[in-house]
């Protein structure tokens, strides 16, 4: 009989865990088992699922009994923030190799220093796995042989209002406001403070202009030495104007110590405007403009992935899915503590939206 690899999903198993779920379980060499915090919830998913396990994230007791007989993890509970490495580091000590799709500088940064752990014990301890950087990057990479030189990449993520990730980004921004981030602008490093100086980004439609803000990203840092890019940019749009006002007021109230974390009054507005059918749009992608020259002459191109009702968390979830995929059918012939770009090239991206109304557009 043919040994399945047990994957353990962490996550509050909402749409965005439960479409990995569903795209990995469907493969008979694949065993899909759901981390919950708590035994009632656990009891739950399995009468309406599969199997589940109690694993409290901050817990390493609790993450070390769930991590039994596991191939790889994908985590998916967020904020990831710095300090948070509880799952990652149980399974740096115990070669369990490990996804998840953060995107923020300063906690990579700090993920670095189990690389030495995790190349003892044969784990590959990866991040970044989500649309930004990973599949922003290989837009970028589709584009690179059109240029001599890239001097600019600019990329922007918009959310569609039936994919539910409005509420996660927001919880996330909120989570960094405090810090003062960087971006290359004109060949220098300047600081920056997330979710500002807002700016409008026109992708094809069904989708148009939406109104993103700057955020922190793995772009900032990775694509000025992949790409030798001297500005980068990137910024995320919510799905609606309502949202972003919300997350902008928030932000506001929080630089000024009015606010902690995402309160519920915060959430249960997140979620009316989603429920609302006059707000937001159900459509989104994502988007990346490169500028540069070509035999003297400047040179702008532009790439999208658009996505249409409610789809675009599917070009989020692509990544883990098709490096878990990848290590299962392939093996994992590397250790230590890596983010996502290069390990996937887009033949094996473009497996995991087929199925979804997504389009790649060029101009």
């Amino acid at each position: 009989m043919m040994q399945k690899k047990k994957i353990l999903l962490l996550g509050e198993y909402g749409a965005f865990t439960r479409r990995i779920d569903h795209a990995l379980s469907r493969f008979p060499d694949i065993e899909c088992v759901i981390g919950v915090a708590d035994a009632r919830r656990r009891a739950r998913l399995e009468r309406e699922t599969a199997h589940a396990v109690v694993a409290v994230p901050h817990d390493p007791h609790s993450i070390r009994r769930a991590l039994e007989g596991v191939f790889a993890v994908i985590n998916t509970r967020g904020p990831f923030v710095a300090r948070n490495y509880t799952v990652a580091e149980q399974c740096a000590e115990r070669g369990v190799h490990y996804v998840d799709p953060a995107d923020s500088n300063e906690y990579v940064s700090g993920l670095v220093r189990l690389a030495r752990k995790a190349e003892k014990h044969g784990s590959l301890i990866v991040t970044g796995a989500a649309a930004a950087p990973t599949v922003s990057a290989l837009l970028v990479d589709m584009l690179a042989p059109e240029f001599d030189r890239i001097h600019e990449i600019h990329a922007c993520l918009a959310h569609g209002k039936n994919d539910c990730r409005d509420f996660a980004t927001a919880r996330a921004i909120l989570g960094y406001v405090d810090l003062v981030s960087r971006m290359k602008e004109k060949g220098r490093w300047r600081e920056f403070q997330g979710w500002t100086r807002p700016q409008s980004v026109y992708f094809p439609a069904p989708v148009g202009r939406r109104r993103g803000y700057l955020c922190d990203g793995l772009d900032l840092d990775i694509f000025p030495k992949r790409y030798g890019a001297q500005t980068v940019t990137f910024r995320t749009a919510l799905s609606s104007r309502a949202s972003n006002f919300v997350l902008s007021f928030s932000r506001w109230l929080k630089r000024r110590g009015m606010l902690q974390s995402l309160p519920s009054p915060v959430r249960a507005s997140l979620h009316a405007i989603s429920a609302l059918p006059r707000f937001g749009d159900p459509n989104g992608g994502l988007g990346v403009e490169v500028r540069g020259d070509k035999g003297g002459e400047p040179l702008d191109r532009s790439i999208f992935l658009v996505a249409r009702d409610g789809n675009t968390s599917a070009i989020a979830a692509a990544p883990a899915i098709a490096l878990v995929r990848k290590w299962v059918h392939q093996g994992v012939s590397a250790a230590g503590v890596t983010p996502c770009v290069g390990l996937l090239d887009w033949p094996e991206l473009r497996n995991e939206l087929m199925g979804y109304d997504i389009v790649l557009v060029r101009t």
